[in-house]
């Protein structure tokens, strides 16, 4: 059987090993690799792990009928989380584990979350020290006191599992642990898992696969490390993973997606990470400047934070254009922002998810919280709530208006660089709120890396022209500089990071 793929593609589709893994740079081909992996095994019972729902969706379309696509949660509900329904929570808030482990102590509280959510991402069987965050263990006196953490994460965790236990609700990552504590061998159902984005995953996912392939599975990991963006939310890179020291390994280099000038660009993004294999740009030719023109049909606008799309989106609709919201704009958390600005204004009548009011029953207990459980999502919320302190509800409802949800109808899409990944537009610029100094020498490595990272998948979502920021210009300069020999071309050192300390 013959393929239209490139040299690259064709050694990993062909491949006889029974551990493959495919390490493929932004816009490579990999999904292309992975369907023509499964076209060629059409005996085989293959199944394809990914990392949303929408990838799910569109690999449906791709993937012949042989492989089943889904995601590790959907995975994970069919076979057990379904018993959960009843008790489902899209979050744990700070607010639930006060009530559940008896406390209003919030510094302990954010720590037994942080607790239980490192150990729902870890590969672990049970809750200990390890998970308790690590300013919490600076100092022997400390380490003696998390043992309260570690009781109260323990109680929350059985209270969650328990199917009777409504009060002490369980989020999606909270079934998806207990499904794989139970080591579930899917050998019987299929022959190869593929797993996307494996550079994403967290040890749990992780140690789900090694399981597979100590049953006898066959397992092909796909990534790419330079785009991992997920390190916060306790993923790891499980291209790296000790069990696939012995796996054939492949890469992708050539991306069809831009030309020669945006890979130029993250090759000096991945210079400074230590790269040395490059991103050779074969697509159409792909200008690279400050700014885009001002005539275009459509654009789009990336930006690092949540605040700079809806401040972005804010700008735009005053301005009269269309807007699509990657991931739509209920993904925004516009409701909820709302509903603590009626708090604000001492508006109780209009908050319309009455959870919060039985949370908190002010404004000025609900910031006291967030201050003093140091919630980066509370806090961002009343940065919004306090500069559009007049004007909130009428320029949501003007944001509202101007959303479109067919992208074709829209002049400008707007996403955060975490959702943007796997996406790609004509012409892309990057937003301002990337507030990251690449050679600052108390950036920590992972800090360094992780921001790294986001600006690279960013970067490399256009086609036709990219918009550069201040970060992006100034690791361009500073690779330039070195390169002709006005500054030296010596190592990056970084501070400590915590968990070395």
């Amino acid at each position: 059987m013959s393929f239209p793929f490139t040299h690259e593609q064709l050694p990993a589709i062909n491949s006889l090993a029974r551990l493959v893994r495919l390490i493929a740079f932004a816009g490579t081909g990999k999904t292309t690799t992975l369907v023509g992996y499964a076209q060629a095994r059409p005996q085989l019972r293959i199944l394809y792990l990914c990392y949303n729902k929408s990838v799910e969706v569109e690999a449906r379309k791709r993937f012949p009928p042989h492989v089943v696509c889904k995601t590790s949660h959907g995975l994970a509900y069919a076979a057990f989380g379904a018993k959960y329904k009843h008790k489902l929570a899209t979050n744990i808030r700070l607010t639930d584990v006060a009530r559940i482990i008896s406390s209003q102590n919030w510094d302990l509280v954010r720590s037994v979350l942080d607790t239980l959510n490192a150990f729902l991402a870890s590969a672990d069987q049970e809750i200990d020290l390890c998970h308790v965050p690590v300013e919490r263990l600076r100092t022997e006196r400390m380490k003696r006191a998390a043992g309260n953490i570690v009781t109260s994460a323990r109680l929350l965790w059985a209270r969650m599992c328990d199917i009777n236990d409504t009060e002490a609700r369980i989020g999606h990552d909270g079934y998806l642990k207990a499904y794989a504590l139970t080591r579930p061998d899917l050998t019987g159902r299929f022959d190869v898992v593929m797993a996307d984005e494996a550079q994403d995953i967290n040890p749990m996912l992780a140690g789900l696969l090694e399981d597979q392939a100590s049953y006898g599975m066959g397992v092909v990991v796909c990534g790419d490390g330079h785009q991992m963006l997920y390190r916060f939310r306790g993923a790891v890179d499980a291209l790296e993973a000790d069990w696939l020291e012995q796996a054939e390994t492949h890469y992708l280099t050539q991306s069809f997606r831009f030309g020669p000038a945006v890979a130029t660009v993250a090759n000096m993004l991945l210079h400074f990470k230590g790269e040395t294999r490059p991103l050779v740009g074969l697509g159409e030719a792909t200008r690279v400047g400050k700014r885009l023109p001002e005539d275009l049909e459509h654009r789009t606008i990336l930006c690092r934070t949540v605040i700079g799309v809806i401040e972005t989106a804010l700008l735009a609709q005053a301005e009269g254009e269309k807007i699509y919201w990657v991931g739509g704009i209920d993904a925004y958390n516009l409701q909820d922002i709302e509903d603590v600005h009626s708090l604000h204004r001492n508006r109780r009548d209009l908050v319309k998810g009455k959870r919060l009011l039985q949370e908190y029953p002010d404004f000025d207990l609900y910031k006291e919280i967030a201050q003093e459980s140091e919630d980066s999502e509370m806090q961002r919320t009343i940065r919004i709530v306090e500069q559009y302190s007049r004007t909130l509800p009428e320029l949501f409802a003007k944001l509202r208006r101007s959303a479109v949800t067919d992208e074709l109808e829209a002049t400008l899409s707007v996403s955060t660089a975490h959702r943007c990944k796997g996406l790609e537009w004509d012409y892309v610029e990057l937003a301002g709120d990337f507030q990251f100094e690449p050679f600052n020498p108390e950036n920590t490595r992972e800090q360094f890396e992780d921001e790294m990272n986001l600006l690279y998948v960013a970067s490399t979502r256009a086609m036709k022209m990219l918009a550069i920021n201040g970060p992006v210009l100034e690791v361009m300069q500073e690779f330039v500089d070195r390169r002709d020999g006005r500054k030296p071309d010596v190592p990056l050192v970084f501070k400590p990071d915590r968990k070395a300390a």
